[in-house]
C-alpha cells in the first residue's frame, strides 16, 4: 500500500471528525456562558429537543 493513497482516503473523513469537534467545543463554551448544565443539553439532544 502506498501512503499517498491512504492519507487521501482518511483525509476526508480526519477533516469531518475536526469539523464536528470544533462545533462541539464551541457549543460547549455557548453552553457555559448561558448557565445551562452541560449533562442536561447531551441528554436533550438525545431526546431530539
Amino acid at each position: 500500500m502506498k501512503k499517498k493513497g491512504v492519507v487521501s482516503e482518511y483525509l476526508p473523513w480526519i477533516l469531518i471528525a475536526l469539523a464536528v469537534l470544533a462545533i462541539i467545543l464551541i457549543a460547549i463554551f455557548v453552553m457555559k456562558g448561558k448557565g445551562f448544565s452541560l449533562i442536561d443539553q447531551i441528554k436533550n439532544l438525545f431526546r431530539g429537543g
